[in-house]
């Protein structure tokens, strides 16, 4: 018997079926890359479009209305300065910072004020303290807190209240960290 058929040189895969997969994957990806293009070149457009209104808006915020001085410009950015430092004080979770505050402040020690500086995360407390060791446990109670960085003692004197209470009035500053 002899066997005619050899099974080495079959072709088993269908080139046919995978050369037409490959061309659609590639006309799938050419519109990809083409749907890319335009949405890139069309946001690039939007961009330069946008920035030169800007420029435009700028240009005509920074000209001086007909009729109105330069005080009373310069007056009014002020009072938009003001109203918007007040808006950014406003939006502090004051609760929290006074938490803070109250965690960490001893008995014997009296704050008559606390307001934050000129940025944001200094605080100036002024108060009250029974004596000075008293106020030198706060001062290391508020610099072991997690909460409070670069506290100094700004100035202190002993006072006499108005009982001949000998007490000591101090200024201390520190950052708050949350």
């Amino acid at each position: 018997m002899r066997y005619t058929i050899n099974l080495s040189t079959r072709t088993y895969i269908d080139h046919k079926l995978i050369n037409r997969v490959a061309g659609f994957l590639t006309v799938l990806l050419l519109v990809a890359f083409c749907w890319n293009v335009v949405s890139v070149s069309s946001g690039m457009g939007e961009e330069s479009r946008l920035k030169s209104e800007i420029k435009t808006m700028q240009s005509s915020i920074e000209l001086k209305p007909v009729g109105v001085s330069e005080s009373q410009v310069a007056l009014q950015k002020e009072d938009v300065r003001f109203y918007n430092e007040i808006i950014m004080r406003k939006t502090a979770d004051w609760v929290g910072k006074l938490e803070m505050l109250e965690n960490v402040t001893p008995e014997g020690i009296s704050l008559s004020s606390f307001a934050p500086a000129k940025k944001d995360e200094e605080w100036k407390l002024d108060g009250y303290a029974k004596s000075f060791k008293t106020l030198q446990q706060y001062l290391e109670k508020l610099e072991s807190s997690k909460s409070f960085t670069n506290v100094l003692l700004i100035s202190h004197k002993n006072m006499e209240s108005d009982t001949k209470i000998k007490v000591v009035q101090f200024t201390i500053s520190c950052m708050v960290t949350n």
